[in-house]
């Protein structure tokens, strides 16, 4: 198959794709007129299958938080720089008149060195504890010294899988540490009445697809559920919510002892971890946002935290996102030369009779 050929075979695929798609979810628009509690599932939280959300006016001071990170592997020694910034914007009558940052987003990253010839999985996966460990960390800093009415996390409110380590690894007591800083940052954020919000800016779940799947689908004869293997979450809600409308709430996952994160976390915890999922804009897709319950009444809340995220993440036609963690995004970034200077500097250091200390890959004479 040519190059051409290639071309014109995904964009058939695609098209195909999007409107085998569109069509199933049009299908199911039907589930619109029912009442979830019909359904006698313990799965369906809330009583609707969709909810209008309506901007509520800003008066609040919200906090975000994301970090920028880079690594490079040596031939002796690993070296990852990290650089996390919360953003604090307090709002009065919708408008932002402050804007804090913690740490000085001028600081420079705070390097990482590691001897302890890690795996390339462990060089990965430790990457990501130390960037978490930042991110968090400054998170509970900022709700203690600025009390945030919200404080928002870029990404998931608890580690991935990929997150993980092997149980053999050096670094598996790190991503112990982890779960007990993240469940500190927890009790931080309820201390202090502060919303503690997660969103996934391009979500690959399934949750919400498998509890229709085997809730609704199962029990009534709109399309068969396997029609829907295709889809993630983000995907499909793309099509069934309309601007400024959220999905019913579901619990983070069905099963917390045979989820291979959530089971690390004490109960108390993890059992109030929910998720749904928002869409700000009419060109974007939905946000899946992920929050711990306060213990009020779940729709009323959910339509609280949605009334605060709408207005945040409704600033671009085509990029649905809250505000507070663009800025912190844009603060935190680094560039991957960064290092390189770091890198240059330690082998100048060393002199020249040193060039081992780079990978043979990066110490090529020819290209």
């Amino acid at each position: 198959m040519n190059v051409n050929s290639l071309i014109n075979d995904a964009v058939i695929r695609i098209k195909g794709n999007e409107g085998k798609k569109k069509n199933i979810a049009g299908k199911l628009l039907e589930l619109k007129k029912q009442k979830m509690n019909e359904f006698n599932s313990s799965e369906l939280l809330e009583e609707n299958f969709f909810y209008p959300v309506s901007a509520t006016e800003l008066n609040h001071k919200i906090a975000g938080t994301d970090s920028g990170f880079v690594g490079k592997r040596m031939h002796s020694i690993d070296i990852i720089l990290i650089k996390t910034v919360s953003t604090i914007f307090s709002y009065k009558k919708n408008k932002l008149i402050k804007a804090d940052y913690f740490p000085s987003p001028t600081d420079f990253p705070i390097p990482f060195i590691s001897s302890n010839t890690l795996e390339n999985d462990e060089f990965l996966c430790n990457k990501s504890l130390l960037r978490l460990k930042e991110e968090i960390s400054c998170s509970k800093k900022v709700i203690e010294e600025f009390k945030p009415d919200y404080c928002f996390i870029d990404g998931s409110i608890i580690p991935q899988y990929a997150d993980k380590p092997r149980k053999d690894s050096k670094i598996d007591s790190d991503y112990f540490n982890l779960i007990k800083l993240f469940e500190l940052l927890y009790e931080t954020a309820e201390n202090n009445s502060c919303n503690l919000i997660a969103t996934v800016e391009d979500s690959r779940g399934s949750r919400f697809r498998t509890i229709i799947q085997k809730e609704l689908l199962e029990k009534n004869n709109l399309i068969d559920s396997n029609e829907l293997d295709s889809f993630f979450d983000s995907s499909l809600l793309d099509y069934l919510l309309s601007k400024n409308q959220r999905s019913f709430c579901f619990n983070y996952t069905s099963s917390i002892k045979e989820h291979p994160i959530l089971n690390d976390f004490q109960e108390k915890w993890a059992s109030r971890i929910k998720a749904f999922y928002l869409k700000p804009s009419l060109l974007d897709r939905p946000l899946r946002i992920e929050f711990l319950h306060n213990g009020k009444n779940l729709t009323d809340y959910c339509n609280e935290i949605s009334s605060v995220i709408l207005p945040l993440s409704s600033l671009h036609k085509e990029y649905a996102y809250p505000s507070v963690l663009i800025e912190a995004d844009l603060r935190a970034r680094l560039k991957p030369n960064e290092i390189d200077i770091l890198f240059n500097k330690i082998q100048d250091k060393l002199g020249r009779d040193n060039a081992f200390l780079a990978l043979r890959r990066n110490s090529r004479p020819f290209h």
